[in-house]
């Protein structure tokens, strides 16, 4: 991992390149049909394998990003801080929006308004029913590997990031616990507001910042 105190756009294209795609594929399919539509289209195919992995894989959104926070105690402050930090800001803001709007889960919208439709469903999970948009899980998945491009300098590492938080976004959907919009949301909100966090981050120049736990035990 490199240190961050070089903050650069420039070396983040492995990672933004495919995300603008990402966004701009997601707003052609958001423009060319309804959202419950769209939902079943994304969500077509189930197997006991995909079941078991995006149950799991989700977890890139909810505990992962701490304990990543907790082990790089043990590599340096301002490395922990910045993970945190690009969980917290953008999360403030996606709490912010899902009390803002406060919309209906899929369960709930396919029972109003779709009661028809058969919405898969994956064995074991519970499914929310409000405070859809934006999706959490997506945004903390998105905010978490977007900080840690800033911390690698290996190119490909990043595009492995991308799908990584792709995946994670994607789970939300597979899962029924989101639409499309909502992990558009949410993916946009976690990498502009992790860049964000980076960039305060980065103007902490202090000594401590660059030390860490290990620091304590060598005393």
């Amino acid at each position: 991992m490199k240190q961050t105190n070089n903050y650069s756009l420039k070396g983040l294209f492995w990672f933004l390149i495919p995300f603008t795609i990402w966004v701009v594929a997601l707003a052609i399919a958001l423009l060319s049909c309804d959202k419950g539509t769209l939902h079943l289209a994304m969500n077509n195919y189930h197997t006991p394998l995909l079941d078991t992995f995006f149950k799991y894989c989700t977890e890139v959104g909810a505990s992962i990003p701490y304990i990543i926070v907790a082990a790089l105690l043990f590599y340096q402050y301002k490395a922990a801080l910045l993970v945190l930090a690009g969980q917290l800001l953008p999360g403030l803001l996606t709490q912010i929006g899902k009390h803002l709007w406060n919309e209906p889960r899929p369960i709930v919208f396919f029972s109003e308004h779709m009661p028809n439709a058969v919405l898969p469903q994956v064995e074991g999970v519970h499914l929310h029913h409000y405070h859809s948009f934006p999706s959490g899980h997506t945004t903390a998945a998105f905010a978490l590997f977007m900080t840690l491009c800033l911390l690698t300098n290996k190119k490909p590492l990043h595009f492995a990031y991308f799908i990584l938080a792709a995946l994670g976004g994607y789970s939300r959907i597979y899962l029924s616990q989101h639409f499309a919009i909502d992990v558009f949301a949410g993916s946009i909100i976690g990498v502009t507001g992790s860049l964000l966090a980076g960039y305060l981050i980065n103007k902490i120049h202090a000594d401590w910042a660059h030390q860490s736990l290990r620091t304590l035990f060598r005393k």
